[in-house]
């Protein structure tokens, strides 16, 4: 069992072992409930969506200037 400290801005930090067990990564998001006194967290499952939002992101310009050379070609 691990104390945690509460941080000025109520923060806590997770110990190493209950983020190896619970293989809990940077930037996943959790939540939080009150059961029988207790503070119970879980993780929240990515969901197929939120899974690849953003993949095509880099892409984006390519493909503006991927039509904007189709539009050249045509006026020639």
């Amino acid at each position: 069992m691990a104390i945690v400290v509460v941080t000025r801005n109520y923060q806590v930090t997770l110990s190493k072992d209950i983020r190896k067990e619970s293989n809990i990564q940077i930037g996943e998001r959790m939540k939080e409930r009150i059961e029988d006194g207790k503070i119970i967290f879980e993780k929240i499952e990515k969901s197929p969506v939120d899974a690849v939002a953003g993949i095509w992101k880099n892409k984006v310009e390519d493909s503006i200037k991927y039509v904007n050379d189709l539009r050249k070609d045509w006026r020639r």
